[in-house]
């Protein structure tokens, strides 16, 4: 790490959140270190979501800062969202993986299909990312 790469990946300050009278996240602070895993639990309307979609800039805070490597993402404009938005993945509740493709296909299919990375160099990325999380390369 250099001097100047944020301490944070994910850094939540004050943030709060409100859908009508229903106060959903009332002054939230989280710091998530690089490399670090963390898990939100809590019944249902607790704010995990909110939280969450906060963070992926899909819900805007009514006050507080989230930065994500050290810079702001509230209020960022479309196109430094969508260059944030790759740094992520989200799958949500019931969701599937695409039976048709293969696991390494399922995690390149961004690559391949918006990215128009060519296939092989693709399959090399989704195996990496696979042996990151500790699956081995025989799942692709």
């Amino acid at each position: 790490m250099t001097p100047t790469d944020p301490i944070n990946k994910i850094e939540m300050l004050g943030v709060c959140k409100s859908f009508g009278t229903k106060n959903v996240l009332t002054g939230v602070d989280l710091n998530v270190s690089k490399g670090e895993s963390l898990v939100i639990i809590g019944g249902s309307g607790t704010g995990k979501s909110v939280t969450l979609k906060s963070v992926l800039g899909l819900i805007e805070p009514d006050a507080g800062s989230i930065l994500v490597d050290g810079q702001e993402t509230i209020g960022m404009s479309a196109r430094d969202r969508d260059q944030l938005m790759k740094k992520f993945g989200m799958l949500f509740q019931g969701a599937a993986l695409f039976d048709s493709l293969s696991v390494w296909e399922n995690v390149a299919f961004q690559l391949i299909n918006s990215d128009k990375m060519n296939r092989k160099k693709a399959k090399d990325v989704a195996i990496e990312k696979l042996e990151q999380v500790g699956l081995n390369a025989s799942v692709g």
